[in-house]
């Protein structure tokens, strides 16, 4: 499923400078650069676009993709192979890169300690069930310092030509404006996070009322872990299947 390309097709006659879906992996890439997270992990990873992108960012040390569909991963995942000058030209610096299958309602250890989690146009795809689990993994178990969350805004849908209920086939919900902001306020409520809004998408002049076309919450832990999170709930067995591996690229590449 090319999801992009149907998304494309929908703003066919709203054009976005650049494309809306870039611009939302700018929108992570610009946090990536102001905050420097060393650790960041993308779920609902997809074909891996985000994850190439941030395997540029020389403060990233480790990278790890989550998705349901491994097919879709082990596609694409070529692109977050090291490139020809990586071996002709070695660097000290230590990338990890790791791809799991598996849901994100489920808790697994390997998802903890990371500074940045991102969850880009993924939880409309959640069933209710999911859905209901989805805060308690993501804010409670995984704890991360940062969440970025995207999600469709139903109040542009009226815009978008071709769109009589959902933008994609898989949603299983758009929310509006007010439906996403109280979710969102609630889990940070819960979990001591602080919570700001914001979007990608300018609305056409004139119609400035309808807001983003993609809405966005960046979450941001009040108070920082002093210690490993979640230890008394930490699963004793692994909920993801390792898809790919690869350890410490750029500095083997130094010794070898």
């Amino acid at each position: 499923m090319d999801e992009n390309f149907q998304e494309e097709r929908c703003t066919g006659m709203i054009k976005f400078t650049p494309p809306l879906y870039k611009q939302r992996y700018q929108f992570v890439k610009d946090l990536v650069g102001k905050y420097k997270p060393k650790k960041v992990a993308d779920l609902g990873c997809a074909d891996c676009t985000l994850l190439w992108m941030l395997k540029f960012y020389n403060c990233i040390e480790v990278l790890a993709g989550l998705d349901i569909c491994a097919s879709v991963m082990k596609e694409k995942m070529h692109r977050l192979y090291p490139l020809p000058a990586d071996y002709l030209q070695p660097s000290e610096r230590s990338l990890t890169v790791t791809l799991h299958h598996g849901s994100v309602a489920h808790e697994d250890p390997c998802m903890l300690g990371f500074d940045l989690v991102t969850c880009i146009e993924l939880i409309e795809h959640l069933e209710e069930s999911e859905l209901e689990k989805f805060p308690e993994v993501v804010f409670g178990f995984m704890a991360p310092t940062m969440v970025v969350i995207s999600t469709p805004n139903s109040e542009f849908n009226p815009l978008l030509p071709g769109v009589t209920v959902f933008r994609h086939q898989d949603h299983k919900f758009e929310w509006d404006r007010a439906q996403f902001q109280s979710w969102a306020l609630d889990a940070a409520k819960r979990y001591g996070y602080s919570v700001e809004f914001t979007g990608v998408g300018n609305p056409p002049t004139g119609m400035e009322d309808v807001g983003f076309c993609t809405q966005i919450a960046v979450f941001v832990k009040k108070y920082p872990q002093t210690s490993e999170p979640a230890q008394s709930k930490k699963p004793t067995e692994a909920a993801y299947k390792t898809v790919r591996f690869s350890g410490n690229w750029f500095r083997l590449f130094a010794k070898s």
